[in-house]
């Protein structure tokens, strides 16, 4: 029900929305902008300021001080009058007031969509439904992280436009909840519902004050006023008959006596005023740069979200329209669920619900994160899931989990998990994995084992498939899914070969980086340490994944490759000579990162695992503890990187470098020498220390074993790391 509140008013009122968010993001750079411009007022008092005003303009019959802290004077002369900017430290005329007709325009447009009154009630309405959409969006994200403490919690790295959604409403949702609260009290006082205080006028002094004036700068109440406080002082009209000033401040206003300087009647400000007063300053950070740039930051923000939500809704639309028999969840035999990061699983899903459907079934498919909270009439679900990184939920999935333990199915439902992912990683198809052991908690019957699918395999799905139809009676089949995804052309720079003579030679290959099909909105090619790059050895021939050693920043892609026997793809890279190009794309791979602090680092490789490693290293400019242990063949030949490593144990981004060599007198792996440091690597994990592993599996799963028993000694596991962030591996 909040989802669907959360999606209409999105809709109803999104036009209203966007308009309030970028006019409001004009205003509050405008109020910046005038705060950064304004003369500091250094802590004068208004009697020193108004007393040098006075002496360079005659004639000055009002001094205002903007929320900004501009002073604006009113003069008048026989021969002039006029509203000038001035310099409170100089009294210096700074230039002539002109308000802004465009600034006018859009003040107009924000209050009351320059509709007049009907334009403050949808202005009031708008504010209204931004406070719903914050606390609706509040509940829904506290539901997608896994509840409301979560809230407070970094998100996990990821992809797409859910995730950037997420990110960008975590941030922005205190910020939003003021602009919503305070933007309904100002349209609701405007209109007359709530008083805002300035209904009771001051009454004006009925005696005579004509005695002589005194100095401005000798007036005691004006010289124990601060000129921040201010607001308006209107000088004397008549001397003769009433010779005071009206002064208003932050906090009241009142009279003062031009001739004795004390204050003949002051009235503070009463609650309706001062609860106005600090609603305007929360809606406008009219007093506050630092604040007006956070209401900017916010406005950008809820541009974003509604822009990015709109979106989001008009691609499940779409999505829809793909999917035109698609049943309702509560009168659906066949629930199918999706989790999809990149597509491709949603165009297999697409197929097999065409299918389903065609056989007279009544399917309902959706994203795994839209499972309902029951489904009266369902047979059997079938859910078919990307596992994302190395073992995380898609995006379309992340809730899965966390709202499969408040969904109520019928015990006689029966499931099938089919699992998409790739074998190079460790937890191939992890998540899939994960599902299925939520589901067999719940003692819901298996229609199918989970089946994983290693990239796309056509022969596998079709494997599942053709059970899957023995099953319901139907000759179901998958056709293959081309992948689109940004080419980008990698031209050779330099090759610098290790072992050249070995069975199994290294080479560290650096390419120029460029765009296959260039144009004015794509974005530019952005990749960092620990991200892949994918070189397919030849047509139809599945991509080859590389761990990427630099970034962007450096102008060049870099990876380090060895030859494997009868390797198509390594045998391709190595045959390359500088100048000659090949194809690849970039993958992220955002679960591969030290994470943001100052807590050490263990990064553990052998062999071409490396790359990422020295990636990071490079990068650590701050010097946080970093300690490297390698693992490679022979010190002479097969020792990737050595002069650079050694540059960085002497400029301090390296803090520690542990070497193992397995052709060397010793005839050391890199978990033996963990195995050595085992007192110094339990006083790293003691300071919280996060471990990134790179290279192959049974070196990653050596590495495991050593620091399973380390770990074990103080009550914790890798596991336990693992769970915390603290333990990342990249392996094939």
């Amino acid at each position: 029900m909040l989802q669907r509140t959360h999606v209409l008013l999105s809709l109803v009122l999104g036009v209203i929305l966007i308009l309030s968010a970028a006019s409001g993001l004009v205003l509050s750079g405008n109020t910046l902008v005038a705060h950064l411009r304004a003369a500091p007022s250094q802590g004068e008092t208004v009697a020193v300021v108004a007393e040098r005003i006075a002496g360079q303009l005659p004639g000055i019959e009002r001094i205002e001080r903007a929320p900004s802290g501009e002073l604006r004077v009113t003069f008048s002369t026989a021969t002039d009058s006029d509203v000038v900017l001035v310099d409170p430290a100089s009294a210096a005329v700074l230039a002539p007031y002109q308000p802004s007709a465009l600034l006018s325009w859009v003040r107009d447009l924000h209050r009351e969509l320059l509709l007049g009154s009907a334009g403050r009630w949808l202005s009031g309405l708008s504010a209204l439904a931004l406070l719903l959409l914050a606390l609706t969006g509040s509940w829904l994200l506290a539901r997608r992280l896994g509840g409301w403490r979560q809230l407070l919690l970094p998100i996990n790295p990821g992809q797409g436009l859910t995730h950037w959604h997420s990110v960008a409403a975590r941030w922005a949702l205190p910020g939003l909840l003021i602009l919503a609260s305070s933007g309904l009290y100002l349209a609701a006082s405007s209109q007359g519902w709530i008083s805002d205080g300035q209904d009771a006028d001051l009454a004006y002094p009925e005696a005579s004050y004509a005695a002589p004036a005194a100095e401005l700068g000798s007036l005691s109440a004006l010289r124990h006023l601060e000129l921040n406080d201010l607001r308006e002082l209107e000088f004397p009209s008549d001397s003769q008959t009433a010779n005071y000033y009206s002064v208003r401040t932050a906090t009241g206003e009142g009279f003062v006596n031009a001739s004795s300087g004390q204050w003949i009647s002051y009235q503070p400000h009463g609650f309706a005023r001062r609860l106005y007063e600090t609603f305007y300053e929360l809606h406008t950070g009219a007093h506050s740069p630092l604040w007006s740039l956070i209401l900017a930051a916010t406005s950008l923000a809820c541009l974003f979200l509604s822009g990015s939500g709109l979106l989001a809704w008009w691609r499940r639309q779409r999505l829809a329209r793909l999917l035109p028999d698609n049943a309702p969840a509560a009168q659906a035999d066949t629930i199918l669920l999706v989790g999809s990061q990149g597509g491709s699983t949603w165009a297999y899903a697409r197929q097999l619900h065409s299918q389903l459907v065609a056989s007279g079934m009544r399917v309902h498919s959706a994203s795994m994160n839209q499972l309902q909270p029951s489904y009266p009439q369902a047979k059997r679900l079938l859910i078919l899931t990307a596992t994302y990184g190395d073992g995380q939920a898609p995006d379309s999935a992340r809730a899965f989990l966390a709202r499969l333990d408040q969904c109520q199915l019928n015990t006689d439902v029966q499931v099938a998990v089919l699992g998409f992912g790739d074998a190079q990683f460790q937890h191939f198809c992890g998540y899939a994995e994960q599902v299925q052991q939520q589901l067999q908690q719940r003692g819901l019957q298996a229609l199918l084992p989970l089946q994983k699918i290693d990239r796309g395999d056509l022969g596998e799905l079709n494997g599942w498939a053709q059970r899957l139809g023995q099953i319901v009676d139907l000759d179901l089949h998958f056709t293959p899914v081309r992948n689109v995804v940004a080419l980008q052309q990698l031209q050779l720079l330099s090759k610098e070969v290790y072992g050249e003579h070995s069975d199994a030679p290294a080479a560290i290959l650096r390419f120029a980086v460029q765009a296959a099909q260039p144009s004015w909105w794509r974005p530019a090619v952005r990749f960092a340490p620990g991200d892949l790059v994918g070189i397919s050895p030849g047509s139809g021939q599945a991509p080859r994944y590389y761990s990427i050693a630099s970034s962007d920043e450096d102008d060049a892609l870099e990876i380090c490759v060895r030859k494997q026997h009868q390797g198509r793809c390594s045998s391709l890279l190595h045959g390359l000579q500088v100048g000659d190009c090949v194809e690849g794309f970039i993958q992220p791979h955002p679960d591969f990162r030290p994470s943001a602090g100052q807590h050490p680092l263990i990064l553990v490789g052998a062999g071409t695992g490396l790359a990422p490693l020295i990636g990071f290293v490079r990068k650590n400019a701050t010097q946080r503890p970093l300690h490297l242990y390698w693992g490679g063949r022979n010190a002479q030949s097969d020792f990737l990187y050595e002069d650079e490593l050694s540059e960085y144990l002497a400029d301090g981004r390296l803090t520690h470098l542990g070497l193992a060599f397995s052709q060397g007198t010793e005839g050391l792996y890199v978990q033996d020498r963990l195995r050595q440091d085992a007192s110094a690597l339990q006083g790293l994990f003691a300071q919280g220390a996060q471990v990134l592993v790179c290279g192959s599996k049974d070196m990653a799963a050596g590495v495991r074993a050593v620091l399973e028993t380390l770990l074990a000694q103080w009550g914790s596991s890798v596991d336990d790391l693992r769970l915390q962030g603290r333990y990342r591996e990249d392996v094939y």
